[in-house]
C-alpha cells in the first residue's frame, strides 16, 4: 500500500489530502497497465472506473461526425494525460458516462479506482469529498478549454483547406 500512496500525492486530484486519508483510498486502488493502442474506456460508456495515470500518456479523444446519422468520420486528440493527471472524472458526475475516449498513447501504468467506491468514500467523510470536488472542478475546467481550443485549431484547418 505504501507505493500506492506516493503517486496518489502527487495527483492533481488528491493533493490537497492527508497522508492518512490518502491511505484510505490507496486500499480502493488496483495497478493496471495498457500498451500502445489500448482503448481505456469509449465515450457514451458508463463509467465505472477513475485513473490515476503513474506513467506513459493516455490520449483524450472525441468522436466526430453526426450522432443522429450514425455517420463517424473518425477521432479528434483533445488533450494528452501524463502522470499524476486523473483520467474518466466523469465516474464521480452523473450521469455517470465517458464523455470521451481513452487510448493508450504508449505503453501506460495506472491506478485503478472503482469509482463507486470513491464516491462512498467522499460520502463518508464530506471534508474529504469536498476537497476532491475542488480538485475536479478545477480538471473539468482545464478540459474545456482543451476541447475550446482542440476545436478553434480544426475550425482553422478546415477553414484552410477550404480556401485551397
Amino acid at each position: 500500500m505504501i507505493d500506492t500512496i506516493f503517486p496518489l500525492r502527487d495527483c492533481e486530484l488528491l493533493s490537497d489530502l492527508s497522508d492518512k486519508e490518502l491511505s484510505s483510498i490507496a486500499i480502493i486502488c488496483t495497478k493496471t497497465s495498457v500498451t500502445e493502442g489500448d482503448s481505456l474506456f469509449l465515450e457514451g460508456q458508463r463509467a465505472e472506473h477513475i485513473y490515476i495515470v503513474t506513467s506513459g500518456r493516455i490520449a483524450l479523444q472525441k468522436s466526430l461526425g453526426d450522432s443522429r446519422r450514425k455517420a463517424q468520420r473518425g477521432e479528434a486528440t483533445i488533450a494528452f494525460c501524463r502522470p499524476d493527471e486523473v483520467v474518466g472524472w466523469s465516474a464521480l458526475v452523473e450521469p455517470y458516462l465517458y464523455t470521451l475516449s481513452a487510448t493508450a498513447w504508449e505503453p501506460t501504468q495506472l491506478l485503478s479506482i472503482r469509482a463507486s467506491l470513491l464516491r462512498r468514500a467522499m460520502e463518508l467523510n464530506p471534508d474529504v469529498g469536498f476537497r476532491i470536488m475542488r480538485s475536479l472542478s478545477e480538471v473539468m475546467a482545464r478540459r474545456l478549454q482543451q476541447i475550446a481550443r482542440a476545436l478553434t485549431e480544426a475550425r482553422e484547418s478546415t477553414a484552410i483547406e477550404r480556401m485551397q
